[in-house]
């Protein structure tokens, strides 16, 4: 008997769960429902799944014309093309003199170094030399007559080698001694062609100082009109068509 209800029990429980599910309102078996009559409103049931999304819609009407907006100066836009050229305007008033700028300046200088710099390389680049106060005596050995010589040293950067004083005449000789070349009587930039008798200096000029050894110019046999410098230092007048050694001076101002 207790077994009989406990399954009508059960029974009733699983219907009660069952229209649960189904959305309905529960029965109540004590207040039976008649026909014709409505019975009472059931519980909500659970949400069901969410649907698709439909299809876009029709585009809606224009709205309306909004606020305006804020004054802001936008970027800069690309540049145009170069507009033609204008015409020369009217020359200004004549500034005030004004100082050497520092680079003009300079600039002397610069060619001054450079121009010392060349000569300190010719003078290296030669095998025998001998500073003598502002200038330097040079030779290399090479030979020639009167007006090669004259060439040579002009191609040089120099003139034919001149003693002007008693030192530069010493420091000539000692040069001539070094260099082997005391025996042939090196050529000094002394000549009497264009008047006989009147010894000037290359560029026709009297000359300053002299160290002739006696008797000396003397022409002989009106052939010698050319200086050139003795083993002893002293001067002496020689052939201008000889082959004898050549000798430059450069100046180092």
């Amino acid at each position: 008997m207790a077994l009989l209800k406990l399954f009508l029990i059960a029974l009733l429980l699983l219907q009660f769960a069952l229209q649960l599910l189904d959305g309905a309102e529960p029965q109540n078996p004590n207040c039976p429902a008649y026909g014709g009559v409505p019975g009472t409103p059931g519980h909500n049931g659970l949400p069901g799944r969410d649907g698709r999304d439909g299809k876009d819609g029709a585009i809606g009407p224009k709205g309306e014309k909004g606020e305006p907006g804020v004054n802001v100066q936008g970027p800069p836009g690309k540049l145009g093309p170069p507009g033609e050229k204008g015409e020369r305007g009217p020359p200004g008033p004549q500034g005030s003199p004004g100082r050497e700028s520092v680079p003009e300046s300079l600039k002397s200088e610069i060619q001054q170094l450079k121009a010392k710099t060349a000569m300190f390389e010719k003078v290296a680049s030669v095998s025998h030399f001998r500073r003598v106060g502002e200038k330097y005596y040079i030779t290399d050995g090479g030979v020639g007559n009167f007006d090669q010589g004259l060439k040579y040293c002009k191609d040089f950067g120099g003139t034919m080698v001149l003693p002007r004083t008693s030192a530069e005449n010493q420091a000539l000789l000692k040069l001539v001694v070094s260099s082997g070349l005391s025996s042939k009587k090196p050529y000094i930039g002394v000549t009497d062609r264009e008047t006989e008798g009147r010894m000037v200096n290359t560029e026709g000029n009297p000359l300053t100082y002299t160290n002739w050894g006696p008797g000396q110019p003397d022409d002989y046999k009106g052939l010698q009109d050319c200086g050139v410098i003795e083993d002893s230092g002293r001067w002496d007048d020689g052939s201008c068509g000889d082959i004898r050694p050549i000798m430059c001076e450069i100046d180092n101002k």
